[in-house]
Order: structure tokens, then sequence, then C-alpha cells
């Protein structure tokens, strides 16, 4: 049975009882009469609420794309990437020629020191060994030197040439001027004790660290005892062949101990290098270059090599960090041209971008408003001249589309409004004309049995042609009622919805339930018509296919707005139902909503029912 929603106590926006009797009239608000036989079942109403939603728009699956914007910066980023993978090549490139050329000429400084003390110490021993056997030498009288002394002054790599006696006492120097005569008093105390403890092998230099000078002292023992010849020499560390900065040459002799160094050598002379990184390469190998970590512990590209005639290995090394100066110099100047010319490249891609962008987005919201059927206007101001014309294009399109819907939609308006006048028409004819005709044909055959009082075998017959009148006037009734119900005319669009469920109640046994508030607008005859015309076919639609036991129905006034919902519990509409094209009943339900501008929302949920819900606004009611 058609069950009303009614509140216990009547207020401005609560539900009114709603009652329906056989006849399919109902009472108006201020008269209502309800028959005492329909039961009203009491229910508490509802909170409703109607999601104004516009109709979904179903795009085609897209594969997931870039954007414009996305793509200008990855072009800029595929630009940028081969650059910075040269700029590291080229890093990489020079750093490894900077090393090798740096190990190069530590190598060939070291071999040029080697040479120069090796020929050093070959010729002054020669000089020593010929001298020794000067007869003026070996039988010194104490008194007169030898002349040959002076052969100091021709040779700048000379300090002295000194003559001892055998207990240690200088008889006879070269008698040197200048810095060669400081560097030569300072040398001979310690020379002179050398001398004396045997710390002096023949023919064997010692190097010593003189005022600032290193020295290769070499000694000569004189025949037949008569003392010693020392002489004293500088050694020269200054590379000839391309110089390096913060060079440092360092000598070992043939047990690995530190016998002179440029640089430091107040901490390293002395000590035993042989555990040292470069010190275990350059006694291993006797002549090579490589990077390696030196007795201070500093990172070097060294260049080493033997002496054979001292046993002695001299490597020459310079620190890393300098030889990679000018090249990390190099490396970040170019990484700052990469970066600078990266973000010239981004800034000009989003700027390029952004002028693409622009109309295409245009273009977009365009496209969406009209697959809403709002239908809009791509304005393009700028952009390169194909989107230009594109959207020209775009827009001449919409323009043509937006005519053509408007004018289906006026000549919809038009098919409805003479369907619905037409309906009213041929009711009322056959309410009118067939009805009354009918009735009169009824009361002539009553007549015609009361005056010709027939024989009791004719009565059958005569039975049955007045029940088949009466089915008549009741189809008569029924149709006239379908085609144009009377109650919409005379009591109201809600009135008419109340007998509406209450015939599909009896008709189909799917229980109804009905909540309309107590004070509702006046609604005008097409706005009434649309709306009833609504209601009907989703009734319809769930009788044919919800298979559902109950359906509610609720009608609602808010912010100048009319909100029907109906709502069963049936399998549930699909969304490939209501998109389908040859759904016309659902065409019809949005047609006539849009046709009043409002919308019609028809939602299913598989397994708990199919929910249709009516938005018209009342403002613009005919």
């Amino acid at each position: 049975m058609l069950r009303a929603a009614r509140p216990h106590a009547p207020s401005a926006t609560a539900p009114r009882i709603v009652g329906c009797d056989h006849h399919n009239r109902v009472a108006p608000a201020a008269s209502r009469r309800i028959a005492s036989r329909v039961h009203v079942h009491r229910v508490a109403p509802r909170r409703w609420t109607h999601r104004n939603v516009q109709p979904s728009v179903s795009w085609p699956p897209m594969r997931r794309n870039w954007s414009i914007r996305a793509r200008l910066v990855s072009l800029g980023a595929a630009v940028a990437l081969p650059l910075l993978l040269l700029l590291s090549w080229m890093f990489a490139f020079e750093v490894r020629r900077e090393t090798n050329e740096a190990r190069a000429i530590a190598l060939r400084s070291a071999r040029t020191i080697a040479e120069r003390i090796a020929s050093q110490h070959a010729s002054s021993a020669a000089l020593l060994k010929q001298m020794a056997q000067r007869p003026a030498i070996r039988a010194f009288d104490g008194k007169t030197c030898d002349s040959l002394f002076a052969i100091v002054d021709f040779f700048p790599q000379w300090s002295d040439l000194l003559f001892y006696d055998r207990g240690g006492t200088l008889v006879c120097s070269a008698r040197p001027m200048g810095e060669d005569a400081i560097v030569s008093l300072a040398a001979r105390p310690s020379v002179a004790d050398d001398l004396r403890e045997g710390r002096l092998p023949t023919r064997q230099p010692v190097i010593r660290h003189v005022r600032d000078h290193w020295m290769s002292i070499i000694t000569e023992p004189v025949a037949d005892g008569g003392g010693s010849l020392v002489l004293l020499q500088y050694i020269d560390f200054i590379q000839t062949e391309a110089p390096l900065p913060n060079n440092v040459v360092t000598i070992l002799d043939r047990d690995g101990v530190v016998i002179a160094r440029t640089a430091g050598a107040r901490d390293i002379v002395g000590r035993h290098a042989a555990d040292a990184e470069v010190a275990k390469l350059a006694l291993r190998r006797r002549e090579g270059q490589a990077e390696a970590r030196g007795l201070d512990g500093v990172s070097r590209q060294y260049g080493f090599t033997h002496v054979p005639s001292l046993q002695w290995t001299i490597y020459a090394g310079v620190p890393t960090a300098d030889v990679m100066g000018e090249v990390r110099q190099m490396y970040v100047l170019g990484i700052a041209g990469g970066v600078l010319i990266i973000l010239i490249l981004t800034v000009a891609a989003m700027m390029l971008s952004r002028e693409i962008q622009k109309p295409v987005i245009a273009l977009v919201h365009a496209a969406e408003s009209a697959a809403r059927a709002g239908y809009g206007r791509a304005e393009t101001t700028g952009g390169p001249s194909e989107i230009a014309r594109l959207s020209a294009a775009f827009n001449e399109m919409l323009e043509r589309r937006s005519a053509a819907e408007q004018n289906l939609k006026a000549l919809s308006e038009r098919l409805l409004t003479v369907q619905e006048e037409e309906r009213m028409r041929v009711a009322r004819e056959i309410h009118d004309d067939l009805g009354q005709a009918l009735t009169a044909l009824k009361m002539d055959v009553i007549g015609l049995v009361e005056k010709t009082r027939p024989s009791q075998e004719l009565r059958p017959m005569i039975d049955r042609i007045l029940r088949t009148l009466d089915l008549t006037v009741t189809s008569v009734q029924r149709i006239s009622s379908e085609l144009r119900p009377s109650v919409l005319d005379d009591l109201g669009l809600f009135a008419a919805i109340e007998s509406e469920a209450r015939v599909f109640e009896e008709r189909t046994g799917i229980e109804c339930e009905l909540s309309v508030p107590d004070e509702l607008r006046e609604v005008g005859n097409t706005t009434s018509a649309a709306i009833y015309r609504i209601f009907q076919e989703a009734l319809t639609n769930v009788a044919r296919h919800s298979n559902a036991s109950r359906v509610e129905i609720r009608v609602r006034e808010r912010s100048g707005e009319l909100f029907l919902e109906i709502r069963d519990d049936g399998r549930g509409i699909v969304s490939e139902e209501i998109e389908d094209p040859a759904s016309l009943g659902l065409a019809g339900i949005r047609e006539r909503a849009d046709m009043l501008g409002g919308t019609a929302l028809i939602e299913g949920i598989p397994g708990r029912g199919t929910i249709v819900s009516v938005r018209i606004p009342l403002g613009a009611q005919a």
C-alpha cells in the first residue's frame, strides 16, 4: 500500500499527510478528504539531500601523456645532458692529460738532477784524485798552497777546496770570496769533526745542509798519509726544463734514508723512508712515474730515477692539488657555463611552453565545456599561428554546434509542448465525447430494457452488454487519465504525483513511500506537466527493469528550486544502460529537465537500487 510520510506535529517545512482514494482523486491541502479505508502509516521524515551534479561526461580511455611544458623541459634536459657529459669527459681527459704531463715533467726533472749530480761527482772525484797525486800536495811544507787550488774560481758549483792534515787541521784552502767564503767557513767545523770521526768515506759524497744550501762533500786521501783533500760543491735542484711550482725533490741513499730534500728538510732528513708509498715505488722500480703520497702525507705526481754510481734514488713530485688547480678551475667554469645554459634553456622552454600552453588550455576548457553541453569559446590572444587557426576553427565549430543545439532544444521544447497539448485535447475529447456517448448509450439500453421487458432468455445478453459498457467507460476514463490526468489540472502537481503513486502501487504491487512538504510553491502548467511526465517515466522504468519491491519518492523545495527524487531497492541500473542512446525514457527525462533549465541525474548502485534525482528552478517556470 501507499505509505505517506508525515510528522507528528505540523510545521512549515515538515511533510504533510498524503492520502489517496480508489478513484485517484486527492483532496487539496485546505479541504482534504481522505477515505477512511486508506491506512496512513506515520513515518518520521528522513533527511533527504540532493546532489546538484552535472551529468557526468564519459571520456574515452587515454594514455597518460606528457604536457607540452614537460616535453619542452625534457628537450632542454636532453640538450643539456650531452653538454654535461661532454664537460665531464673533458674534465676527465684534462685530469688525465695534466697528471701525465706533470709526471713526465717530474721524471725529467729527477733525471736532470740525477745526471747533474752524477756528472758533478765524477768530475769532482777525478779532479781530487789528480790533485792528491801532485808533489806539492803530497810533500806539503805547510807554507805555500798549490796554485791549482785556484781552479775553484772557474767552477761556480764549487764552494771551496780544503786540505786537511792527518789530524784534521785545515792547512790550505782555495780562499773563496763572497757567499762561497761564508758557506765554506760555516762548513769547515763539521767537516773537521767528520774527518776526525771517520764519517767522510773516500770518494763517496756526503750531503750536508749549510746556510740554506745543499752541499756535496767529497773526500780524497793524499798519498803517503799526508792528509785529505775535501771539495765542497753545491747541489743544484733547479730544473732547467719546464719547472713545476711547489716541486719537491728528495734524495734517498742505498738504505732508503732521506739525505736531502728541498722542502721540510728539518723534519724529514735522516728519516728512514722505505715504508713510505713513494719510496717503495722508487726503490723497487728504479725509474718511473706515479701518483703517490710522500713522507709528509701529501699526494703528489712523482717522477723517480736512480743514480747507479752513487746508489742514490732521486724523485721529484708536484702536489696533485696544484696540478688539478687549473683543471678544477676550468671545470668549475665549464659547469657554471653549463648550468647557465641549462637555466637559459629551461627559462626559454618555460616561456615557450606558456605561450603554447595558454591557448591549448583554452581549447581544452572549451572542449570540456562543449562536452558538458555548456559550450564555450576558446579565447586565444597569442601562441603560434597554427594554434590560433585551430582556435578559430574550434570556435566556429562551437558556435555552429551551439546554434544547432539551441535550435534542437527549441524544437524539442516545441514538440513536448505540442505533445502535451495534443494529449490534453485527445483526453478531453475522449472524456467529453466518447465518455458521454457511452454513458448515453448505457442509459438508452437500460430504458430500452425497461420498456420492452425482454424475455428471460435475453437477460444474460443484456447483462453482458451493460458490463461491457461499464468496462468501456472505465477504460475510457483510464486512457483519458493517462493522457492527461484530470487531477493535474484540478488539484495540481503534487496531488497528481500522489494519485500516480497510488495507481502504480495498485497495479504493480510495489510498495511506495511518498514524502511531500506541507508548504510548496505553486507550479505552472508547463512545469507541472514536465515534472509529472518525468515522474511517470521514472515509475515506468522501475516497473519494467528494476525488480524492486519498494520505491521512495521525495519532493522538496529549497532555495527557489524543486527537487524530486525517486529511489528504488532494485538491481541498480548500470552505466551502459544510462549511456545507451536507445534508452528513450531516460533521454526524455533529461530533455524535460533541461527544457525547464534544470538537471536530471541518474545513478545506479549494483544490488542496491537506482536513484533518479531531478532539480528544477521554480523561478523560470511557465
